[in-house]
């Protein structure tokens, strides 16, 4: 009994480093996202009582794709989260059971490294379109 719970162990000890690790990728797309949605508000509310139309208009544009962004980047996170719990519990039903095949497991941890890539791409996107809010911001 002691075999079959090492074994376990070993096999969820992998997955909870995921998870870890996607739950600090959702606190920091959540702080940005935050941050963009307060900008937009800002913005929004700036450009009724300002005669910059143009520059805020453009700035508050800018926002809004970033907000896009960072919408894509969490639900990518969310099916990465997705496909590691199917993971996860496959590969305990499968020690335990043995009735899934190890090439099917291996394909929910391909999905699950192709979504949070996925995910860092929008994030870095995201980062791009921020500099260029900046720039328009500032003036440059």
């Amino acid at each position: 009994m002691s075999s079959h719970l090492d074994a376990v162990l070993n096999l969820v000890t992998g997955s909870l480093v995921l998870f870890s690790s996607i739950g600090i990728f959702v606190l920091t797309l959540n702080a940005r996202y935050t941050h963009v949605i307060g900008r937009v508000r800002e913005l929004y509310d700036d450009l009724q009582q300002s005669h910059e139309a143009d520059t805020l208009g453009k700035e508050l544009n800018m926002m809004v794709s970033r907000c896009h962004l960072l919408k894509w980047s969490f639900g990518l996170l969310l099916c990465s989260a997705l496909s590691s719990g199917v993971f996860l519990l496959g590969a305990i039903s499968s020690r335990f059971l043995g009735s899934l095949n190890d090439g099917v497991l291996v394909v929910f941890v391909v999905l699950s490294v192709l979504f949070i890539f996925s995910s860092m791409v929008f994030l870095f996107l995201d980062v791009l379109a921020s500099l260029r809010a900046t720039l328009i911001h500032i003036g440059k």
